[in-house]
């Protein structure tokens, strides 16, 4: 990089792009007096300039938005470049030419480095650059920044995550609102908190793509994203949630990583979970995001703030920037050990082997005995019962009955709700929610 400037060209202005060539514009000159030389938007690319609002294109200085991939990768003095295309396919394709091309690569995308990161960090080591990823998980929370350097001196054992504001949203109108799951997704996309299409939001995949990154971090292991086990919210019933608030507990989708034992199995997994409502993160509402992550020197630690949006996202984007462009980053990135590349596979706990306390709903016919073996199938299996709760009822008819358990193991669970599930008494399926526990 040169001494008086560095360059930066980015591929893609939509709304994250749009906030970082903002920031970058507007605020060169602060940005220049940080670093010890001046940041420069030499040059983006996008699929069309006509596509670009006007709004944006009028931030640029002339010459700078282009959709000729030739000018782009042709165009001098470009030292980083920021990724904001999304997606794994052209995203990939570029950001590997530039990382054999020499360049520092910035990037927001979750999904390729959940994918690709093994590889990418890698080839970035080996062609002597770094790449800066903060914005890929937790959108303006600096929670990887926190990860690789603020807790370098402790062994983390567990991180839990509100990493998807979408699924946040929908939960914080269902708890506090009484909506339903529909509802409440209907009015997250008038609202823009929500795609057209939120699948990926609402079934746990995007969070599912975070939490593969910062576990890997957390636990010095390759995680890739299909590894993470991944159950959404878009099954959630509202007798659920109301059940929650009667037994003192919200509801959250949780990135959920834990490591009990130093250099032991890692769990992974992403579902809806019972929190109590005296935890920290049970009070993150809306489209907020928020990460616990719990070490053996410093203890519980959290972090909060926005988790996508324009200039939330932005603001990590070109914090990353102005970290490479000062040379410490890189130099860090070269000499340490704490980037994927360098990791073991991960040792997985398997599914069946997962501990945890649960919430457990049927519902069964009101009749004398039903209860009793229940406990019985729950009892010859190690699972110890914490409450029970049912409404009053007329006599024959059918009512739903809540158990929550201590802690158990999740394949004895498995098999207790198989042997529920058979009898005569009891219509349908059992509906199981994680009870997180998060150490104090």
């Amino acid at each position: 990089m040169s001494a008086e400037a560095i360059g930066i060209g980015m591929i893609g202005m939509g709304t994250v792009g749009g906030g970082v060539a903002e920031l970058l514009v507007k605020e060169a000159a602060t940005y220049g007096k940080r670093v010890g030389k001046a940041v420069e938007l030499r040059k983006i690319l996008v699929l069309d300039v006509a596509e670009v609002p006007e709004k944006d294109q009028a931030i640029l200085p002339n010459g700078v938005l282009t959709d000729d991939g030739e000018a782009f990768w042709n165009a001098e003095g470009i030292d980083v470049l920021i990724e904001v295309c999304g997606g794994t396919g052209v995203a990939y394709t570029f950001v590997k030419k530039a990382l054999e091309a020499g360049k520092h690569v910035v990037t927001a995308n979750k999904a390729l480095l959940a994918k690709h990161g093994i590889e990418l960090f890698g080839l970035a080591r080996a062609n002597g650059v770094s790449i800066g990823f903060e914005a890929s998980c937790g959108g303006g929370i600096p929670c990887i920044t926190a990860m690789q350097f603020g807790l370098m001196a402790n062994q983390i054992s567990g991180m839990y995550g509100i990493l998807n504001g979408t699924c946040n949203y929908i939960l914080t109108e269902m708890t506090q609102k009484g909506k339903t799951y529909s509802d409440a997704l209907a009015e997250a996309q008038e609202l823009g908190y929500a795609e057209a299409d939120p699948t990926l939001d609402v079934t746990g995949g995007d969070t599912a793509h975070k939490l593969a990154i910062m576990a890997s971090l957390a636990f010095g292991v390759q995680v890739t994203d299909d590894q993470v086990a991944h159950h959404g919210i878009d099954g959630l019933d509202l007798k659920d949630v109301q059940f929650a608030a009667e037994l003192g507990y919200d509801i959250k989708l949780l990135g959920i990583a834990e490591q009990k034992e130093m250099g032991g199995g890692v769990s992974v997994s992403v579902q809806p979970c019972f929190v109590h409502v005296d935890e920290i993160i049970a009070s993150v509402s809306g489209p907020m995001n928020a990460v616990s992550i719990v070490g053996h020197a410093v203890g519980h630690t959290m972090y909060y703030g926005a988790g996508a949006g324009r200039f939330p996202t932005a603001s990590a984007v070109v914090s990353d920037v102005m970290n490479i462009a000062s040379g410490w980053y890189g130099d860090a990135f070269a000499k340490m050990n704490i980037w994927t590349d360098k990791h073991e596979p991960v040792k997985l706990v398997s599914k069946e082997d997962q501990r945890s306390r649960f919430y457990l709903r049927f519902d069964a016919l009101d009749v004398p005995g039903v209860i009793a073996k229940v406990t019985t199938y729950l009892g010859e299996k190690d699972i110890s019962i914490s409450a029970v709760m049912q409404h009053e009822s007329d006599e024959g008819e059918f009512t739903p009955i809540v158990v929550t358990t201590h802690d158990a193991r999740q394949g004895d669970l498995d098999a207790a709700i198989k042997q529920i599930e058979a009898l005569s008494e009891i219509d349908g399926n059992v509906v199981q929610i994680r009870i997180a526990d998060i150490p104090k």
